[in-house]
């Protein structure tokens, strides 16, 4: 396995992970969006039609308590997510993948002095965070699936996924959908279940 390989893949799982942060930051921006719509969508409702409902006084309670509630965790979660600079850290890895280009391009020259080069490698690495496991698995199968020789010439690839690299990857798919569809539905589910207590 040559420094230059090592190199490449690095950068494959570099590209990965910006597109994994810039996918979050957009979603949380949907979900703080979704949010914000629906709880002002509840107050309208509770203005309009929980008057004039058969509703008791304590279900009446309980869900004002509940709205309330519900406010404070959306401005909590809009500083949080703020907090975790999605945009900004994708940034600073598209920073990262890039150099890693220039340093790729060196290591594949003839006469490429691997030493320097390594601690070169060594820098770049330390300007931003990691990648994680799974995006590394997903540059691997996606790599794999768009390569026009994966196992053919000497312009083929110096690895390949395997059966768990493609296991993870479809969980990892699963679990992000579950997450994301659970997220969009807590409102929803909020408010059927204060609609539906006695």
């Amino acid at each position: 396995m040559a420094f230059s390989d090592n190199v490449w893949w690095t950068r494959k799982a570099r590209i990965q992970s910006e597109k994994r942060l810039l996918s979050n930051a957009f979603q949380s921006q949907v979900l703080l969006l979704w949010y914000s719509f629906f709880g002002v969508a509840v107050s309208v409702y509770y203005l309009k039609f929980a008057n004039s409902s058969a509703s008791t006084s304590t279900s009446a309670d309980l869900a004002g308590i509940t709205w309330v509630v519900y406010s404070v965790l959306l401005l909590c979660l809009s500083g949080f997510i703020a907090g975790l600079s999605f945009k900004e850290r994708a940034g600073l890895i598209k920073e990262c993948y890039e150099t890693l280009n220039s340093l790729y391009q060196k290591a594949k020259a003839q006469d490429a002095d691997i030493g320097v080069l390594a601690e070169e490698h060594q820098q770049i690495m330390g300007l931003c965070e990691n990648h994680t496991d799974s995006d590394y698995y997903i540059a691997l199968c996606e790599t794999y699936l768009t390569h026009p020789s994966p196992r053919g010439d000497e312009n083929g690839l110096d690895r390949w996924p395997t059966k768990y690299h493609w296991m993870m990857v479809v969980m990892n798919k699963v679990k992000r959908i579950l997450m994301f569809s659970l997220l969009y539905l807590l409102p929803i589910g909020i408010f059927m279940a204060l609609e539906l207590l006695p």
